[in-house]
């Protein structure tokens, strides 16, 4: 039952409790929390170099992008610039061979027209022949 004055046994309640209450402030909860805020620094610390290392990681995919679109242009750049030259090639060859074949068809039509020219001395030589063979034996005497 409440009493008026309160006896010493409420003091001695209240000194106990705080005496309990500093005691487990010291020595369970300040250790207690002095544990989680380490446990939440870590944590947000390895947020933190999660967070750089992604940073990083996107940085270095970047490069490697641009890097390989470099590379994959001069690939490029130097396929084209192969075809250019075998087309060239192509073309030099290729006249090459029509002024050769040009030339060997010049040489050609030149000896072809100079054997025409020897085979008309000799068909007219020998048609003169013959004519004069004829007239002898038409006529029945020699002509020369």
């Amino acid at each position: 039952m409440l009493t008026f004055p309160p006896d010493f046994s409420f003091v001695i309640q209240i000194v106990s409790f705080l005496l309990l209450l500093a005691a487990l402030k010291r020595l369970a909860f300040e250790p207690v929390l002095h544990v989680l805020d380490e446990r939440t620094a870590r944590t947000q610390g390895a947020l933190a170099q999660a967070e750089r290392l992604t940073a990083q990681a996107r940085e270095a995919e970047e490069k490697y992008a641009t890097s390989l679109r470099y590379v994959r242009q001069q690939v490029q750049v130097e396929a084209e610039s192969a075809r250019k030259r075998a087309q060239d090639e192509q073309q030099r060859e290729l006249t090459s061979a029509r002024a050769a074949a040009d030339a060997d068809l010049a040489t050609m039509r030149t000896d072809i027209a100079a054997q025409v020219a020897r085979a008309q001395a000799t068909l007219a030589n020998e048609a003169r022949t013959i004519g004069a063979l004829m007239a002898e034996r038409v006529s029945g005497r020699p002509l020369a």
